[in-house]
């Protein structure tokens, strides 16, 4: 009797090796079917296999993220800690804006690795320099990570609308503001059209969190 070889190698599995896998399942269907049986499909295993290294899937996706967060430097000021702080957070959404549904990796709640934990030591360090609190400092990297994320996702899903020529404001909201019953609304309608100032938008709120931040540090 003649043994058949399989018609894929597998692989030695290692922890790297499954998150490279889940990297190029992501980028290829999206966070919707990265699945820890869709991961175990690209490396011809078992999903059961990928358990030795990630006893979850949140545990995989945080290991991802960090994993595609490698490659992002921070370019810094140095001067203002204002100014680094808003640097961070556009470099930081333009990185997850550059890759599919890295923004949507995340689970809530406290999360590390070795990428993730070097980028909130120097956001720490900014901002304690500056004069806030540990336990501030804390409260601002979160809140501020917090917006740059959600954000994130949410351009990226009005990039797909603009794909699709979809401009976001439905017949209903149309015709709604068509009857004046909503004058101030339509007066800012121009803010929330599609194609409109997204940038601004988000230098806005950026620019009002680190007022925000200011206005915790003790006054000399």
């Amino acid at each position: 009797m003649v043994s058949r070889l399989p018609s894929k190698a597998r692989p030695q599995l290692s922890p790297d090796l499954v998150v490279e896998a889940a990297a190029r399942v992501l980028e290829r269907v999206g966070i919707e079917g990265l699945t820890m049986r869709a991961v175990a499909a690209e490396l011809n295993v078992q999903a059961p296999a990928l358990y030795w290294h990630f006893p979850s899937k949140d545990a995989l996706q945080v290991a991802l993220y960090d994993h595609l967060m490698a490659d992002l430097t921070f370019t810094l000021d140095g001067r203002d800690w204002r100014e680094d702080i808003y640097r961070i957070a556009q470099q930081l959404r333009r990185h997850l804006l550059a890759r599919r549904d890295v923004a949507k990796l995340l689970p809530h709640g406290f999360f590390v690795g070795p990428n993730i934990m070097a980028q909130a030591e120097m956001i720490l360090a900014i901002l304690m320099r500056a004069g806030l609190s540990p336990k501030d400092a804390a409260y601002a990297m979160s809140t501020g990570f917090s917006y740059v994320v959600s954000w994130a996702v949410g351009e990226a899903e009005l990039r797909a609308r603009q794909a699709t020529g979809h401009d976001g404001n439905d017949d209903l909201a149309k015709a709604m503001l068509a009857t004046g019953a909503y004058p101030h609304f339509a007066q800012v309608m121009s803010a929330f059209e599609v194609g409109g100032d997204v940038d601004g938008q988000f230098a806005f709120g950026l620019n009002c969190l680190i007022a925000g931040f200011e206005q915790l540090i003790p006054k000399r």
